[in-house]
C-alpha cells in the first residue's frame, strides 16, 4: 500500500465538487497556499454531498456560461484542476464504487479526497465524501479513521495504491442562491488522461453548499428546461475507468428494498419513490453506450414499479402529484415500448422455432425486417434520454420526493396518515392487491385474452408491493415462495401476451420470404401458448395454496 508521510489535514479555501462528488482545495495565490498549508482541521462531520451532474457538449458548456441563471456576483477567471486518481491493480477501489483522488488546483496545497456510495435510501445524487489536505500528489491513508478507515484495509489489504488516470479540466465556478438553498455551479471543460490516449469531458455541476435538497432539485429542472443539458449520474472517476478499461456501462437491476420495521408511512414512500426513480436513471448510460437490451427492459420495469407504487400510495393520500407522475411514466415508458417488443420478439424467436427448426436461412427475411425496426427503436429511445423530458421528469420527481410533497393533500387530523406504522398500511394494501388477483383470476385458464392481461396486471402490481414490503415482514415468514409463486405465474400469463405482440408484428410484414418464417413463429407461439394453458391451472392453484406472507 502506498504511504506518504504522515500530513496533518487542511481545510480547502474554496471547496467545489466534481462530477465524482470530489472536492478540490482552491486559492491559487502563494499567500493563500501558505496559509491554507499553516491550517489544520479534522475532516467535517457530515461527509456527505448532495450534487447533481449533466453532461454537455460545447454549445451546451457556451451555453451554460451565458445563462442569466448561473449568473454570479463572482466573476474569477477560470482554474485549471489535475486530478490523479488512484487504484489497486486489480481495480479494487472502483468496483466498490470507491473513488480515491490527490488533486492540485494551482500552486495550493493538494487535497485528496474520498469518494463512496452513499445508502439506497439517499438516491442517486447522494455522495459520501471526506477530504484532507496532504504534501505531495500521492493518497496518505494514514489519515483515516474508524469505521472508514477499517472498511479500507479490509477491501485493499497490502495491495499497491497506483495512478490509474488523471482529469484534466478548466473550472468556471459560480456560487448561486435559490430558495434557501445556496449552491456552487460548476461549468468543466477538459480530458480524461489515460496514457497517451485522451476522452473530452464537459460538465455542468451543482452542488448544494447550504439549505435544503429540495432547492437544489427544483433549480436543476428549472437550469435543464433552459439549457441543452443531460443529468448524468455517471461520475468523472466511473467514465475514466470504463475508459480505461475499454468497458461500457452495464445494466442495473433493481436493489431489494431495505425498509426497517419501524419506519413509518411518510418515510417508506420516499423510499420506495426514490428507489424506483433510482433503478431509472441508473440504466440510462448503459443505453446510451451499449446495446444490451437489459438496459431498456430494467428502464420499462423501473416505470412500472414507479407506477405500481404511486397508485398504491395514492389511495392512501390523495395527491395529484402521484397521478401526474404515473402519467408520465406511462408515457415515457410507451416511448421506450418499441425498442424492447423488438428486443423481446428477437429472443423469442432465437430461443424458439429458429433455436429448433435450426435452419437460420428460412429466418433471414424475417429477423432482417425485425432488425430494421430495432435500430428505429433504439434511436427513438436513445433520443429521448438526450431531450429534455426525462431529465426534467427525474429531478422534478426528486424535489417531490425531497419536499415530501404528498404532505400538501393532507390537513389537519389527516396528516395522522403518515405516522401510521408501515406494516399496517403494507399489510392491508397487500391484502387488497391479492384480492384483486383472486377476483380477476376466476376459472383463469377460460378467460379470453383481454381478461387474462387484466389478471397479469394485477399479479404484476401484487407482485411489486411484495418486492416493495417484504423486508417490513421477514421475520414472520419468508415472503420469498410468496414472491417466486406470484411471479411464475405472471410469467405463464404473459406467454398469451408474447402471442399477442408476434401477431402484431407479423402481420404488418409483406415480403414474401419473412411471411413464411412469420407463419412458422406463428404456429410455434400458438403451440407455446397452448403448452402455458396445461401449466396454467396448477400454477394457479399452487399460487392459492401459499398463505399470504403478511398475515
Amino acid at each position: 500500500m502506498i504511504r506518504t508521510e504522515p500530513s496533518t489535514p487542511r481545510p480547502a479555501t474554496q471547496v467545489d465538487a466534481g462530477a465524482d462528488g470530489a472536492a478540490e482545495q482552491g486559492g491559487a495565490d502563494d499567500a493563500a497556499a501558505k496559509d491554507t498549508a499553516a491550517e489544520a482541521e479534522k475532516p467535517s462531520a457530515s461527509a456527505r454531498e448532495v450534487e447533481i451532474k449533466f453532461r454537455a457538449d460545447p454549445a451546451g458548456l457556451a451555453a451554460a456560461l451565458a445563462s442569466p441563471l448561473l449568473a454570479s456576483a463572482d466573476k474569477s477567471p477560470g482554474r485549471k484542476l489535475t486530478s490523479v486518481y488512484f487504484d489497486t491493480p486489480d481495480w479494487i477501489l472502483h468496483r466498490n464504487r470507491i473513488a480515491l483522488r490527490v488533486r492540485r488546483s494551482g500552486r495550493a496545497a493538494p487535497v485528496m479526497t474520498l469518494k463512496w456510495q452513499a445508502d439506497a435510501c439517499e438516491g442517486s445524487f447522494a455522495r459520501g465524501e471526506i477530504e484532507f489536505g496532504v504534501k505531495k500528489l500521492q493518497p496518505d491513508l494514514s489519515l483515516l479513521d474508524g469505521d472508514l478507515a477499517e472498511r479500507l484495509r479490509d477491501l485493499i489489504g497490502d495491495a499497491p495504491l497506483e495512478p490509474r488516470y488523471e482529469t484534466r479540466v478548466m473550472r468556471v465556478a459560480r456560487e448561486l442562491r435559490f430558495g434557501g438553498a445556496g449552491i456552487e455551479a460548476a461549468i468543466d471543460d477538459g480530458v480524461v488522461v489515460v496514457g497517451e490516449r485522451r476522452l473530452p469531458l464537459r460538465e455542468v455541476e451543482l452542488e448544494l453548499k447550504s439549505g435544503e435538497a429540495r432547492d437544489l432539485y427544483e433549480f436543476a429542472a428549472i437550469l435543464a428546461d433552459s439549457l441543452p443539458l443531460v443529468v448524468d449520474i455517471v461520475s468523472k472517476a466511473e467514465r475514466a475507468c470504463h475508459f480505461a478499461l475499454g468497458a461500457v456501462a452495464a445494466p442495473v437491476k433493481m436493489r431489494p428494498a431495505a425498509l426497517p420495521r419501524e419506519i413509518i408511512l411518510d418515510e417508506a414512500v420516499a423510499q420506495i419513490v426514490l428507489g424506483c426513480c433510482d433503478h431509472f436513471l441508473a440504466n440510462w448510460a448503459a443505453l446510451r453506450d451499449s446495446e444490451d437490451p437489459e438496459s431498456i427492459h430494467q428502464m420499462r420495469v423501473a416505470l412500472r414499479r414507479l407506477r405500481s407504487a404511486l397508485a398504491m400510495f395514492k389511495r392512501a393520500i390523495p395527491s395529484a402529484e402521484f397521478e401526474r407522475f404515473r402519467a408520465e411514466a406511462r408515457e415515457l415508458a410507451t416511448i421506450l415500448g418499441p425498442a424492447r417488443d423488438c428486443d423481446a420478439l428477437r429472443e423469442l424467436i432465437e430461443d424458439g422455432p429458429l433455436a429448433h427448426f435450426g435452419d437460420g436461412k428460412d429466418f433471414s427475411p424475417l429477423l432482417d425486417a425485425l432488425e430494421q425496426r430495432r435500430v428505429e427503436g433504439y434511436r427513438q429511445a436513445r433520443a429521448l434520454l438526450a431531450a429534455k423530458r426525462p431529465t426534467i421528469f427525474v429531478l422534478q420527481l426528486s424535489a417531490f420526493v425531497a419536499r415530501r410533497g404528498w404532505r400538501n393533500a393532507l390537513s389537519g387530523e389527516e396528516l395522522s396518515v403518515l405516522t401510521r406504522p408501515i406494516d399496517v398500511f403494507a399489510g392491508e394494501a397487500l391484502e387488497r392487491l391479492y384480492k384483486r388477483v383472486l377476483q380477476r383470476g376466476k376459472n383463469l385458464s377460460q378467460l379470453p385474452d383481454e381478461a387474462r392481461h387484466q389478471a397479469r396486471i394485477a399479479l404484476k402490481n401484487l407482485r411489486y408491493g411484495a418486492e416493495f414490503f417484504a423486508p417490513v415482514f421477514a421475520h414472520v415468514r419468508n415472503p420469498a415462495s410468496f414472491i417466486r409463486a406470484t411471479a411464475r405465474l405472471q410469467n405463464v400469463l404473459g406467454a398469451h401476451n408474447d402471442a399477442s405482440s408476434a401477431d402484431h408484428f407479423l402481420s404488418g410484414l409483406h415480403d414474401s420470404g419473412a411471411a413464411r418464417a412469420a407463419g412458422l413463429v406463428t404456429g410455434w407461439y400458438a403451440r407455446g401458448a397452448l403448452l402455458a394453458d396445461e401449466e396454467l391451472a396448477q400454477d394457479w392453484k399452487d399460487f392459492k395454496r401459499i398463505k399470504p406472507f403478511w398475515r
